[in-house]
């Protein structure tokens, strides 16, 4: 029984930090793979809380 609810908290855990890191972690200035990496090791919450905090990537394009 044990086992079964490590897997899905595991699984629950593996999508959020997906999801964090996919829809805010594109956006900001730390990128997917930190964000994933924040999510994973801490929590998603803490993750989505770094994510969101840092400074978000500017788009400048160039028109010569």
């Amino acid at each position: 029984m044990t086992e079964i609810l490590v897997i899905i908290v595991f699984i629950f855990w593996y999508i959020l930090s997906l999801v964090v890191s996919e829809n805010w972690g594109k956006k900001s200035k730390i990128g997917v793979e930190w964000s994933f990496f924040y999510c994973m090791i801490l929590s998603p919450i803490v993750g989505f809380s770094i994510t969101y905090l840092t400074k978000n990537r500017e788009y400048r394009i160039d028109c010569r």
